[in-house]
């Protein structure tokens, strides 16, 4: 049994109001992919962002991921939020976070 303690800011575990103000706050991570022209998918708290390309094209869209994911990792860390680099990766057609 874990010992009381006074919570002075957030969203208790468990909440019925948690899944809702978890969305408000993160809808701006698939705003901000949208606007850097990536494909988004969320279930709960898991977010992937991709693209499609050619061959031709994966460099640059490589390119255009990684420069994405910075600047949401910028976003994230304004808004006291984490990246999670050990769960995030470069795959075939794209950056994958899992």
């Amino acid at each position: 049994m874990s010992t009381e303690s006074v919570v002075t800011c957030g969203v208790p575990q468990g909440s019925v109001l948690g899944p809702i103000l978890f969305l408000l706050y993160t809808a701006d991570v698939k705003n901000i992919a949208l606007r850097c022209g990536l494909n988004v998918h969320s279930y709960a708290d898991d977010t992937q962002l991709y693209v499609y390309c050619d061959a031709v094209n994966c460099a640059a869209e490589a390119a255009r991921l990684v420069a994405c994911v910075d600047e949401l990792d910028g976003w994230m860390a304004s808004n006291r939020l984490n990246l999670n680099a050990a769960k995030t990766q470069v795959g075939g057609s794209g950056l994958v976070s899992s």
